[in-house]
C-alpha cells in the first residue's frame, strides 16, 4: 500500500539492506559510500511522493555540473545514476509510486588514455626483476603474464598454484575497506573475488615457475606469497610500495599496478590472442568489458598493424626510378 509519509532517504535505507544481503561487502561499501556522499543529502527531507522528473534531472545535472571542486568521473555518475534507478524501481514495486520514474544513465563517452608500458620498457623492467629476486619482485613478474589486480596478487596462497599443472586458482582477493560506522576507519578485508567470473583458472607460462618455486612453502601451504604468512596478506598499498619502489630503481616512469593488467592486456592482444580468452583469463563477467576498456590499440600495436600493410607495395620489391628536376605538370 502507498505510504504518503515515506520520505526518499527511507526506501534508500531499506534498498541498502537488500544489497547488504545480496552483493559482495566491498560491493555493499562502494554503494553505501556513494549513497551517504551523492544521493542521501540531495534527497534528505523529501517525501516519495514529491520526486518526480523534473527533480531528478536537476540532480543529475548537479552530478555532471563542472563548476564541481572535485568533479566525478563519467563511470561514478553513471554508478549513482543506475542506484537511484535501482531505487526507483522499488518505490514502484512497494507501491510507493504508482509509475517508474528513470534516470537516463548513458553520458557522453570520454574514452581515457590508459597507459601501458612500452615493449622497450617492458623489457628494461623484466630485466631488473630477473636482476633482483625477491618475492616483490617475482610477483610483479606474475602480474605481467597474468593480468591479475593487485588485490589478487596479495590474497594468493600457495596453495593456489598448481606447478605441476601449470596454472594458478583465483580465489580471493584484498581490499582495504572503510568500516561502516562512526569512526570511518579502514580495515584489510580478505572475500571472494568481485565476481563469479573472477574466481577463475588462469595458465602459467612455463618460465614462471623457476622465478616462484624458491620462495614456495610446500610444508605451509596455506602461507600467502606475500606476506609469506598465513595469519594475514599483505596490504595493496604496502605492495604497491614495494611496486613503485621497483620502477624508481629500474630507471623507468611511474604507472599505477593497474597499468601493468593493461599491459598484459595489450600483449595478449598484439600477439593474437582472442578476445574472449582474454576475457576470462582477466576474470570479466561480460566482453563488452574487454572490448571497450583493455582491447584498446597502443600506439606500438598501431605501427605493427601498418607495417603489415608494407607487403602489398611495389616499392618494396623495386626502386622507383628518380624523377627530373625539371618535370612539369
Amino acid at each position: 500500500m502507498k505510504n504518503e509519509t515515506m520520505y526518499f532517504n527511507d526506501l534508500l535505507s531499506i534498498w541498502l539492506e537488500k544489497q547488504k544481503q545480496a552483493r559482495a561487502l566491498s560491493t555493499y561499501v562502494k554503494y553505501r559510500h556513494l549513497a551517504d556522499r551523492y544521493i542521501s543529502p540531495y534527497f534528505r527531507s523529501i517525501q516519495l511522493s514529491d520526486v518526480d522528473l523534473p527533480m531528478l534531472q536537476t540532480f543529475r545535472n548537479s552530478l555532471l555540473s563542472p563548476d564541481s571542486l572535485h568533479p566525478l568521473g563519467n563511470g561514478t555518475i553513471r554508478c549513482i545514476l543506475l542506484l537511484v534507478n535501482s531505487i526507483l524501481r522499488l518505490s514502484y514495486e512497494t507501491g510507493q509510486t504508482n509509475g517508474i520514474l528513470y534516470l537516463p544513465p548513458r553520458l557522453p563517452k570520454k574514452r581515457p588514455e590508459v597507459p601501458v608500458f612500452t615493449l622497450q620498457e617492458q623489457e628494461q623492467l623484466e630485466h631488473y626483476l630477473t636482476a633482483h629476486t625477491g618475492i616483490s619482485e617475482a610477483v610483479i613478474y606474475l602480474g605481467l603474464y597474468t593480468g591479475l589486480r593487485v588485490g589478487e596478487l596479495c590474497a594468493l596462497r600457495w596453495e593456489n598454484i598448481h606447478f605441476s599443472d601449470r596454472y594458478l586458482h583465483v580465489r580471493h582477493t584484498v581490499q582495504r575497506l572503510t568500516r561502516l560506522d562512526t569512526t570511518h576507519k579502514s580495515e584489510l578485508i580478505l572475500s571472494g573475488p568481485k565476481s563469479i567470473s573472477s574466481n577463475r583458472l588462469v595458465p602459467l607460462p612455463a618460465f614462471l615457475l623457476p622465478i616462484l618455486q624458491p620462495y614456495s612453502h610446500p610444508e605451509h601451504p596455506d602461507y600467502f606469497l606475500l606476506s609469506q604468512s598465513a595469519s594475514s596478506p599483505m596490504d595493496p598499498r604496502t605492495f604497491q610500495n614495494h611496486y613503485q619502489r621497483i620502477l624508481s630503481q629500474a630507471g623507468l616512469r611511474y604507472l599505477n599496478f593497474h597499468a601493468i593488467r593493461h599491459t598484459f592486456a595489450t600483449r595478449c592482444i598484439t600477439n593474437g590472442m582472442d578476445p574472449k580468452t582474454l576475457s576470462e583469463i582477466l576474470g570479466h563477467s561480460d566482453l563488452k568489458v574487454t572490448l571497450e576498456y583493455y582491447f584498446h590499440s597502443s600506439l606500438e600495436f598501431k605501427k605493427e598493424q601498418i607495417d603489415r600493410l608494407t607487403a602489398l607495395s611495389p616499392a618494396v620489391h623495386t626502386s622507383l626510378p628518380d624523377m627530373p628536376h625539371n618535370m612539369t605538370d
